[in-house]
């Protein structure tokens, strides 16, 4: 059964609204109708809400029609306004339609109205959707310019961070820790990874970046990221991870998945304003025949009011102050779970907080892709020789400085040509390993080791990007050719790195 047709009908006399309303019904519409018989009552009601249509007398002793109809257009602009009156001439019902009156019927001739409160309702209800679609391309016009403003700044911005996050690693490596100094630097860290979040989050907006799906485990990504969220959380919220028995099996990439985490994480963290919990929930469901993993976070906070649900995951749409959001958290979080042909759902109050389900197909029979736990802080030796061909000259001196510490022997690039030159110059004793942005000016990172290569075929390639992924393979460059560190990066990971490729050294 259809919903009741709710309409507020201005009108004095009791029994032609009797009339109007039984006519309604001997049509066939089914209406639920709210009689007023003031302009104060018509305004308290049309701003109470949930109107659907406006009936309204032209002609009410102390209450101007036309006014009424101005008013009925400043407050609430898409609802259909109908005119049903006794007497209205000829130039008062064109000044009434030229105001934004949808019909007027007169109430000798009612057999007209229910066609024409269904033909209002039509033209609402297509003006609303067409509103939408016009609202639906001016948001995913405003991500395409989102997606390319990211996509074109993403290379430079994230070589400043890697050059902020490294030099912070350094002061944290120099001062003891848990001293005020520590401290200081490490939140510098953790400032830049947040930023380094909001620019994936950015770029997930612009057209669709590779992804590297494998079979993972979702109790093991919750578990290794269970510490990562702990430092997110303030002292008065407390986090509870609770995993389901045995393995849930998803295919997906590591990065997506932990990406929905942290952001519903986050969106609870903001939701708790004294004291309270987040809790963590992982576990396996069947629906509709299919086998689903699923990971839920809930909060005691403040809960959402229906309307904002309704708009949750909106892009840009965000409930917090000017400056304390971006809105894109939870637009993410959506983009992310589709892609993983999964759903996410929301339950929420204003009295018991909110719960976020993530659903994810069950993958079966395949073998777990490992996974693992995040790289030590350590900064690790060695003494091999290294070309570093890297344009920004702040981030290449910085990485060449703190290798050399390291006890490496480290050459130095500003652009493809001059790696050429020097890897040439050193031919007694070449470089082990070149790392290389992958865009590097005169000649690229891949066309410069590539020759390189054909001269040492021993020559082992560590690339180096803050570009994206579509960006990387508009350069024409195979991610199979050798191990891509995303920038920013940390030292201790770009030492891991290297020992991971150089395993022999000591």
């Amino acid at each position: 059964m259809s919903r009741a047709i709710r309409i507020l009908h201005l009108e004095d006399d009791l029994l032609d609204a009797e009339l109007i309303a039984r006519r309604l019904e001997e049509d066939g519409m089914n209406c639920q109708i709210e009689r007023v018989d003031s302009e104060a009552g018509f305004l308290t009601a049309l701003q109470h809400g949930g109107v659907d249509l406006v009936l309204a007398d032209f002609s009410l002793p102390g209450c101007d029609g036309l006014e009424v109809l101005q008013l009925a257009k400043r407050v609430a602009p898409d609802i259909p306004f109908l005119i049903v009156s006794g007497v209205i001439g000829e130039e008062a019902a064109v000044d009434s339609l030229r105001n934004g009156a949808t019909d007027y019927i007169l109430k000798d001739r009612l057999s007209r109205l229910a066609p024409a409160v269904r033909r209002a309702l039509d033209e609402a209800g297509l003006r609303r959707h067409t509103k939408s679609l016009g609202d639906q391309l001016t948001r995913a016009q405003k991500l395409e310019i989102f997606g390319e403003l990211a996509g074109g700044v993403a290379h430079d911005y994230n070589n400043i961070l890697t050059i902020i996050m490294a030099n912070s690693g350094l002061l944290m490596a120099g001062l003891g820790e848990g001293t005020r100094l520590h401290k200081h630097a490490s939140q510098i860290e953790y400032a830049c990874a947040q930023a380094a979040t909001l620019t994936r989050q950015l770029l997930i907006f612009s057209r669709d970046r590779g992804r590297d799906a494998t079979v993972l485990d979702l109790n093991g990504v919750a578990k290794n990221a269970e510490s990562m969220l702990l430092r997110l959380l303030p002292e008065n919220v407390e986090l509870v991870v609770t995993l389901a028995s045995g393995s849930l099996a998803v295919v997906a990439d590591r990065g997506d998945i932990e990406q929905v985490l942290i952001n519903l994480v986050l969106n609870a963290r903001d939701a708790i304003h004294s004291h309270g919990t987040i809790r963590v929930k992982t576990g396996s469901v069947k629906k509709g025949g299919k086998n689903f993993v699923f990971f839920n976070v809930e909060d005691d906070g403040s809960g959402m009011t229906r309307e904002v649900k309704a708009r949750l995951f909106e892009p840009f749409f965000t409930t917090k102050p000017e400056g304390s959001g971006t809105g894109l958290g939870l637009a993410t979080c959506r983009r992310l779970v589709q892609s993983m042909h999964g759903r996410i759902t929301v339950e929420s109050n204003t009295k018991s907080g909110t719960r976020f389900r993530v659903f994810l197909p069950m993958a079966e029979g395949a073998e777990f892709s490992q996974v693992h736990a995040p790289a030590s802080a350590e900064m690790l030796q060695g003494s091999e020789k290294i070309l570093i061909a890297e344009d920004n000259h702040m981030l290449r001196d910085m990485m060449a400085t703190q290798l050399e510490e390291l006890g490496y022997e480290v050459l130095q690039a500003s652009n493809g040509m001059e790696g050429l030159e020097i890897f040439a110059n050193h031919k007694s004793k070449p470089p082990v390993l070149v790392i290389a942005d992958v865009a590097l000016p005169l000649i690229g990172g891949r066309e410069m080791t590539r020759m390189l290569m054909k001269a040492s075929p021993d020559l082992r390639v560590l690339y180096t990007s803050g570009h994206t992924d579509q960006t990387i393979a508009g350069l024409g460059f195979p991610l199979s050719l050798g191990d891509v560190l995303r920038k920013p990066f940390t030292l201790s990971e770009l030492t891991h790195r290297i020992r991971k490729i150089l395993p022999s050294a000591k």
